[in-house]
């Protein structure tokens, strides 16, 4: 595994800014201490990456001397890794990527399949409050990741 370089990396931990609202959630502050060292957290909030490429940019980021333990690393990746994914197509995605993907329960996940066959393709994140038996918090805790054309 590519995170293997941060073992040879220093463990020096520097507090930061932090300019961006990053969601709650194990990994949080350890995102926040070490990635806002260099830049704010806007630009972790601006990716949206699958595992493999953020893997690669936390090892870049390591190289060029972000101050971490591995352990730190590790923690970052699945952080980022579960926040900061690919972007979801509300109008292509199967259920089942609406539901690991937005944190949905597979009701309501089949519930916007089925709605978006019926009614056609979502427009705006006002459309998704359409939904019965759609929880809206969950769509707009996650409306960084949402289009609705093609990512």
């Amino acid at each position: 595994m590519r995170l293997a370089v941060f073992a040879s990396i220093g463990v020096t931990l520097l507090a930061g800014t932090v300019k961006a609202d990053l969601p709650p959630g194990p990994g949080r502050a350890v995102v926040e201490r070490v990635c806002s060292q260099c830049h704010s957290a806007n630009r972790v909030a601006t990716l949206h990456q699958d595992k493999q490429a953020w893997e690669n940019t936390i090892s870049k980021m390591a190289q060029m001397g972000a101050q971490g333990s591995e352990q730190d690393f590790y923690t970052i990746l699945a952080y980022v890794t579960k926040n900061f994914g690919p972007l979801v197509n509300v109008n292509k995605a199967t259920a089942g990527v609406l539901e690991s993907r937005l944190g949905l329960t597979e009701p309501e996940a089949e519930a916007i399949v089925q709605y978006r066959s019926k009614k056609g393709d979502f427009k705006t994140l006002n459309d998704l409050r359409k939904v019965p038996g759609l929880d809206f918090k969950k769509i707009e805790a996650k409306k960084s990741s949402i289009v609705f054309g093609a990512p």
